[in-house]
């Protein structure tokens, strides 16, 4: 669990699926997603596999984004580590937030937390974000936790290249 002034981050739990749902099943929050707005039965799936990360201990991890006040789950955060998307080493951060929650900071203080928790992780010496350049909020909250711009970066089957952002870990701790 990771403790920030405002939010508590914390593992999945069973009876997350409907704040999940609602924050998944929404076009505005997942605008930018490869595969957009997702179903009952695709959030289902998504919910069991952030449950799964949370045992691990490491890579990928996938945790709830709360608020301390009244304790609603407001969004995710995550670290990956797929090898399709990242080097060795590098753990790619995602993050995102129900719409009524956009523009207060909440997905910057999650995403300082989360940084501060990767400096903990063995064999992570960076974080990374992969960012489609038009989504300006997410690109805004990358610059405000001191990532920079690395490169373009183009999978398999996209229309135009996603920008890379990133942060070295040994930066980050101090």
């Amino acid at each position: 669990m990771i403790e920030t002034d405002r939010l508590t981050v914390r593992p999945f739990r069973d009876d997350d699926l409907r704040r999940v749902e609602a924050i998944l099943c929404d076009p505005n929050v997942m605008a930018f997603s490869d595969d957009g707005a997702r179903d009952h039965d695709a959030c289902r799936e998504w919910l069991k596999r952030a449950m799964q990360s949370a045992t691990n201990h490491g890579l990928p991890l996938m945790l709830a984004i709360c608020l301390k006040s009244e304790g609603p789950l407001i969004g995710y955060i995550s670290l990956m580590n797929d090898p399709y998307r990242v080097s060795s080493g590098e753990a790619e951060l995602g993050f995102r937030l129900g719409h009524d929650y956009w523009g207060h900071g909440f997905a910057t203080e999650a995403a300082r937390g989360m940084v501060a928790h990767a400096t903990r992780l063995p064999n992570t010496k960076s974080v990374v974000a992969i960012v489609d350049p038009n989504n300006r909020q997410s690109v805004r909250v990358l610059q405000k936790i001191g990532m920079t711009y690395e490169r373009e970066i183009t999978f398999e089957g996209y229309d135009y290249p996603d920008h890379k952002f990133g942060m070295e870990l040994a930066t980050a701790a101090h």
